[in-house]
């Protein structure tokens, strides 16, 4: 296996929760399913056994401090349950890209969105959107939602963001 393989797959050994489990408890089998041979095998074992999940959960805390600089009011809805959920969110999303922040703080917006909680869905929906419009330089964005995010109270809203040049103006209905 190439360097690059092996520090992908140990990439996914620290964000990877399950896979990080399962490689504890069959790393032959979990090994070769990724290609590493037996050499490979039990170097990341020996790894493993010392620093992977005081590592992993390091890195782990990192994200989740990101994301919450980068959505404010949806840690203030969501309040305790916060750092569970994306916990959970973490174990199924792994950005590929530069703008990994920002790519995990729209994808737990996303996640979000299938739950229950109004309130914590309208609040991430509201900073998605914010994130989209202004890292993917979009002209126009909008999204309805029935709830107040700043006060937090049932009254259905309508924030929208325009673009006209170099002027940005933002405004909710």
């Amino acid at each position: 296996m190439s360097l690059l393989e092996q520090q992908n797959f140990l990439a996914r050994l620290f964000t990877d929760e399950s896979l990080r489990h399962s490689f504890f408890e069959n790393p032959e089998k979990i090994g070769k399913e990724n290609d590493l041979n037996e050499t490979e095998i039990s170097e990341f074992k020996d790894f493993i056994a010392k620093d992977l999940n005081f590592f992993a959960d390091s890195l782990f805390h990192k994200r989740l401090h990101e994301v919450e600089k980068m959505l404010p009011l949806t840690k203030q809805a969501l309040d305790k349950d916060f750092a569970k959920l994306f916990r959970q969110f973490s174990q199924t999303f792994n950005s590929s890209t530069v703008k990994k922040h920002l790519a995990d703080s729209i994808g737990f917006c996303k996640y979000l969105q299938q739950f229950e909680n109004s309130l914590a869905k309208d609040t991430a929906k509201f900073e998605q959107t914010k994130h989209e419009f202004f890292n993917q330089e979009k002209l126009f964005s909008i999204c309805f939602l029935h709830h107040d995010v700043f006060s937090q109270k049932s009254s259905f809203k309508i924030p929208v963001w325009f673009r006209i040049g170099n002027r940005i103006r933002h405004f909710i209905l």
